[in-house]
């Protein structure tokens, strides 16, 4: 059996190459003869048909069209980026502008992974996705309750990773401001500086004899805790999507059918995830391609992730979604840049 090398020689090389860089700047059919005005090709047009032709009886190449040129198939695309594909290149001045952005944002990490999420997508203009980092040692950081109402209150907790929880708590009761410092006290002894499993598997209500402990106030507190804690576990499967309206201007999803099928994938957000953790077991930055997707509803699409890290622990994942005529290129170097800068923010975080 030959290699994909040995079936492709050195001129059906170019020309696929050729054929994916005008595909991917025009989205139509590419034909023999705009391959021999604008790429170089010192042969006949029809010498040029006749490698294609073969190239898309072995799988590299097909034709939308009886009278169309042709475009490079999900296996084209494969070879492309694998063998054909420049070095992955975004413009210094773009790579410090979107650095200097990230480092001017807040130190929630929930806002610092949608912000560069919102970044990768302007660098792109694809839809950009990524995961929440995924904490084995989140720590309680800060617990904090205050007043919204007469007998409602809200609980702010904070974790290590700098994730921030927010729940509305109803006290069953007229609260006094002395109630809710009192608890706040309490509350803070209690879980500052635990982890959040040692938490999640402890009993720490049970046997109290502590009246404040007994309050319907600290009960309410201590059970919107719990449920915090016992979110995390679900919530660090949690995927962050910016740029969805950029699917609508490719020129591939103008079909409806076609549109309304990858616009409802990505609310999947669970299939989504394992998606995306394919990228954290597989290697930096992992590109899959069209039907490479073991999620069929993605199959028309291309996905380009990397991984991000806490120091030197994976802790997600970041990447665009956008058609199988990317520009890889741009979008390898793009997800590799901002995975890179969403590690050097979270790292610094995590030590300061």
């Amino acid at each position: 059996m030959r290699t994909h090398k040995e079936q492709l020689d050195e001129r059906k090389q170019k020309i696929l190459k050729a054929i994916v860089h005008e595909h991917i700047h025009t989205a139509e059919p590419v034909g023999s003869e705009v391959l021999v005005q604008n790429y170089g090709f010192d042969v006949r047009s029809a010498t040029i048909r006749n490698e294609m032709a073969e190239m898309a009886e072995l799988g590299y190449l097909w034709q939308p069209h009886t009278s169309a040129g042709r475009v490079p198939s999900d296996l084209g695309y494969r070879f492309y980026v694998d063998r054909l594909m420049p070095a992955p290149y975004l413009p210094k001045r773009q790579v410090l502008t979107a650095k200097e952005k990230l480092s001017t944002i807040a130190t929630e990490i929930e806002r610092i992974v949608s912000q560069t999420c919102r970044i990768l997508t302007g660098l792109t203009c694809y839809t950009s996705v990524a995961t929440q980092p995924i904490s084995t040692e989140n720590l309680i950081s800060h617990i904090g309750l205050s007043k919204v109402g007469e007998r409602k209150l809200l609980l702010v907790v904070v974790l290590s990773s700098g994730q921030v929880e927010h729940r509305i708590i109803d006290a069953g009761h007229h609260v006094l401001n002395v109630e809710v410092m009192r608890t706040s006290s309490v509350l803070a002894k209690q879980f500052i500086g635990k982890n959040v499993n040692d938490i999640r598997n402890s009993e720490h209500k049970s046997g109290s004899t502590d009246n404040l402990m007994q309050s319907e106030l600290y009960q309410a507190a201590s059970t919107a805790i719990d449920q915090v804690i016992n979110e995390l576990g679900t919530s660090e499967a949690s995927v962050h999507i910016e740029g969805t309206n950029c699917i609508l201007k490719q020129p591939e999803f103008k079909d409806l059918n076609k549109l309304e099928t990858i616009l409802a994938a990505l609310e999947h957000r669970t299939k989504l995830y394992l998606m995306l953790s394919k990228a954290v077991l597989g290697p930096d930055v992992m590109v899959i391609i069209g039907s490479e997707n073991p999620y069929h509803e993605m199959q028309d699409t291309s996905f380009v992730g990397a991984r991000y890290r806490i120091n030197d622990r994976t802790a997600g994942t970041i990447g665009v979604i956008g058609p199988t005529r990317m520009n890889y290129r741009h979008a390898v170097a793009a997800v590799e840049a901002m995975a890179n800068n969403l590690s050097e923010l979270l790292t610094a975080l995590s030590l300061s």
